[in-house]
């Protein structure tokens, strides 16, 4: 995808925010103004930029945010992590680089994150914007679905992003877990389902539903629609804007793009 507002200029550069969603497959480019409407949107295949999309990453821009996978994630219950403890925590992480994890606390669930940025991906997004700010899919997810969980009832979430899902639940208000998952097919995705279900004693129909990454009428929507009662669809606390009725709908598929300057602000 390719789309350029007839109202993108210059010289508003250092006013305009870019929202990167970057992975191994693909590259997404969001340059938005004041007002949250989209004045530029390129996709990309990653390890393929055209000459237009490596022009618009040329540009200056003073207020960039890149979301990236994570190479690896373990949470702490809040109430036992310390920080002098961290050399253990390490173990579970996929290296022992101390300086390459980040801690994230999300306080209303009761947990401490542990984490790693891809570092293929970091390196080379924090090369070419050296000064940006980097977020995970997990530290917006679990922010956000705070306000779409009940106090009684199993609630499954699935977050996704091109071949990969992340699935999560909430059982009585209580965060149980968050996993990601790469799969290929409905079938896969059926079985990992399945079996985390099985793995956290969670009923095989689940009292609430909650999907976000794509949109219901993708076929994912329709495989995990036999999984809950009631299904539901997160959306974003940041409305973006567009003149065209195609970017406008990509932008959907993105929801939370834009969220992830809160939780690094």
């Amino acid at each position: 995808m390719k789309y350029t507002s007839k109202n993108f200029h210059l010289h508003y550069i250092p006013q305009y925010k870019l929202f990167v969603k970057a992975d191994f497959l693909e590259d997404t480019l969001i340059v938005v103004d004041e007002s949250n409407q989209v004045q530029a949107m390129y996709r990309y295949p990653s390890n393929e930029p055209d000459a237009e999309a490596i022009k618009l990453l040329g540009l200056p821009f003073q207020h960039v945010f890149v979301s990236l996978p994570v190479q690896s994630l373990v949470f702490i219950p809040t109430e036992v992590y310390q920080v002098e403890h961290q050399a253990l925590y390490q173990e579970f992480l996929l290296d022992n680089h101390a300086d390459r994890t980040q801690i994230y606390p999300l306080d209303n669930l009761g947990v401490t994150a542990c984490y790693q940025y891809d570092l293929l991906l970091y390196n080379r997004w924090h090369t070419i914007f050296p000064h940006a700010k980097f977020v995970t899919d997990f530290q917006v997810i679990l922010e956000e679905v705070q306000g779409y969980i009940p106090m009684q009832g199993e609630v499954l979430g699935a977050h996704f992003n091109n071949t990969q899902v992340a699935l999560y639940a909430f059982k009585n208000g209580q965060f149980l877990f968050y996993n990601i998952f790469d799969f290929q097919h409905v079938d896969d995705l059926n079985y990992f389902v399945l079996t985390t279900c099985q793995a956290f004693d969670l009923h095989i129909k689940v009292h609430k539903l909650l999907i976000s990454g794509i949109d219901s009428e993708h076929a994912y929507s329709e495989a995990l629609a036999h999984f809950a009662n009631r299904t539901e669809f997160m959306h974003a606390r940041t409305d973006l804007h567009a003149d065209d009725e195609e970017v406008q709908r990509e932008v959907r598929k993105l929801n939370f793009i834009a969220d992830g300057s809160v939780c690094v602000s």
